[in-house]
């Protein structure tokens, strides 16, 4: 990772100059990072209980440039605009990765890595139609902060600090709707009433993410989406193109603080009326006030392999990495599984149930995705964890 500090520039430009930081440094106290130790383990990041920036996606200004300058120039902006709620490229835990053609995937994943090169970071890539006709890439980000508020707080550029404390992540959500704007509009009912059993409102939401079919009505479901919060207080959405025959999946990262009732244990997994548990994910999963997260990304396995043996690479890589980070399977918080085709699908079906807990499976969402950015690769997963 490297550090970051402003400087005035020639005509009165503000320019973005990055230091090496050490591998294995922490950033301010609130960071941890740690390089694979063994063959088949993936970087992770594990953040202290400090307030979290959660970006909006965000993409270059010069949308004629090549994918790689496209990637530079949004990651200029990204790191600006982390900083303006107190942050930096030093801070920075996760970063998604959202190419438009999978071609310019390699290009646009090294340039991010160069601006991190040294430092491990977590970073999950996938292709999808992006927000901006004509942009080539965009990217979002979850860093700490030194901006702190009592309830959440959105930023100008279209960010928010999620405060420290307890922390409720929601699981991808269908609700069936006849079109775009039903399916929205039944999936965030949804969503408000799982918010309001637990104590929490829109007003405690910091961040959306929503994948959509077909992604060309993305207008329609961000004014239903928008419908629900305040003025000035939409948090930042992420959009992601999916494959399935719905309309609309979504999730939703909150603030906890305002829970009905205090989490007793560092990690729970509620349960809903109405809503049957499934031994495979949780409708969502609290983390009490003073855990820490472990970030893991980008597991993929090698190309060329069977849908099967893609998931054992996964989740034997997912075990060696969680090990190493000193947490476990039954402390897993959150997974996003994006996948390319049918057969990686049903497969992860049948790998959760092995590797899972049926009382305590993480919140999740399994995505359809065009492509996860690598020829012969049918899968991509980032997930969060807590320490043991």
């Amino acid at each position: 990772m490297r550090t970051l500090r402003a400087s005035a520039g020639a005509l009165g430009l503000w320019m973005f100059v990055v230091a090496p930081l050490a591998p294995g440094q922490e950033a301010g106290g609130a960071l941890r990072r740690a390089e694979a130790s063994r063959p088949g383990g993936v970087p992770f990041v594990q953040v202290a209980d400090r307030p979290m920036y959660f970006s909006r996606q965000v993409m270059a200004r010069n949308l004629e440039a090549s994918a790689a300058a496209q990637a530079r120039e949004a990651l200029d902006r990204l790191i600006g605009e982390v900083a303006t709620a107190g942050g930096g490229g030093a801070t920075i835990a996760r970063i998604n990765v959202y190419v438009a053609s999978e071609a310019d995937v390699p290009a646009v994943e090294q340039a991010v890595a160069a601006r991190f090169q040294g430092t491990p970071i977590t970073m999950t890539s996938v292709v999808t139609a992006l927000p901006e006709a004509g942009a080539r890439v965009a990217l979002d980000a979850v860093a700490t902060v030194s901006l702190d508020a009592e309830r959440v707080r959105h930023t100008p550029e279209g960010g928010a600090v999620l405060p420290s404390g307890a922390k409720v992540f929601l699981s991808g959500l269908v609700e069936r709707g006849d079109g775009m704007a039903a399916g929205v509009e039944k999936t965030m009912d949804g969503l408000g009433a799982m918010l309001d059993r637990l104590g929490l409102g829109w007003a405690d939401v910091v961040q959306v993410k929503a994948f959509l079919q077909p992604y060309a009505e993305r207008a329609v479901a961000e004014r239903e989406i928008a419908a629900r919060f305040a003025e000035g207080r939409v948090p930042p959405v992420v959009w992601v193109e999916w494959t399935q025959n719905q309309p609309a999946e979504i999730e939703l990262v909150a603030s906890g603080r305002a829970l009905r009732a205090a989490p007793t244990e560092p990690l729970s997994f509620p349960d809903f009326p109405g809503r049957t548990r499934s031994p495979r994910y949780s409708h969502a999963a609290v983390v009490a006030a003073g855990t820490p997260l472990i970030f893991l990304g980008g597991l993929t396995p090698p190309p060329g392999l069977s849908a099967r043996e893609q998931w054992k690479q996964v989740f034997a890589r997912l075990g060696h990495t969680l090990f190493d980070a000193g947490s476990g399977f039954r402390h897993l918080v959150k997974a996003t599984y994006y996948t390319s085709d049918a057969e990686a699908r049903r497969v992860l079906n049948e790998i959760r149930a092995v590797y899972y807990d049926p009382a305590r499976p993480p919140a999740a969402s399994a995505i359809g995705v065009r492509s996860v950015g690598r020829e012969g690769v049918a899968v991509n997963v980032d997930l969060i964890a807590v320490p043991l």
